[in-house]
């Protein structure tokens, strides 16, 4: 189980219940292979911020039995996102959506969301039913994305709940910019209305 990097948290769990109404599977994922080890390497390194080479994407990807695929997009030659299908004990049965990561230069295009949803289609095919994911306090458009596709938080601890809270209270604050409300006041008639 990963952790927190500056404080030691617990990583957070989200779960997707069932693994129904996707979005359609991008044409354009593709299956990474070892000869992709470097440029995953690349990726990762600077996706996550911490120390990836050749040798921990082998060993963290290809060569772990846990891990069935490793999907990736790329931008030409260069893979901008990946994803990872992994099935771990532990998690009811549900498939762990393992090391999404988009390029930041190549970020609010779509690509993580392709890398995810084509994790999402082969633990189906695998006849699974539903997904887990572990995820960081810091990874907001990465938990809006979980979100928009379904996952729900798990709450681990009452530590946990705080935590989503404080999540929850930041995504609410970058998608709500602030604005004039129509009766000039900064209460809207209908809020005023239902109190």
């Amino acid at each position: 189980m990963s952790t927190h990097a500056s404080d030691q948290y617990e990583s957070l769990l989200m779960r997707l219940p069932k693994l129904t109404a996707l979005p359609p599977l991008p044409a354009h994922v593709a299956v990474a292979g070892p000869t992709d080890a470097a440029d995953l390497a690349t990726l990762l390194d600077v996706a996550f911020e911490e120390h990836w080479d050749e040798e921990r994407v082998r060993r963290e990807l290809f060569d772990d039995a846990t891990v069935r695929c490793t999907f990736v997009i790329r931008d030409g030659d260069r893979i901008v996102a990946t994803a990872s299908e992994r099935y771990v004990d532990g998690y009811d049965g549900a498939g762990y959506l393992h090391w999404v990561a988009s390029h930041p230069d190549a970020r609010g295009r779509g690509h993580g969301v392709a890398a995810t949803v084509a994790v999402l289609h082969a633990f189906l095919a695998q006849g699974v039913s539903a997904s887990v994911l572990e995820t960081d306090d810091e990874r907001l458009a990465a938990i809006a994305v979980y979100l928009r596709l379904g996952y729900v938080p798990v709450y681990r601890s009452p530590q946990h709940e705080l935590r989503w809270s404080a999540i929850f209270t930041a995504l609410g604050a970058r998608r709500q910019p602030p604005s004039p409300r129509p009766d000039g006041n900064g209460v809207s008639h209908a809020a005023r209305s239902a109190g």
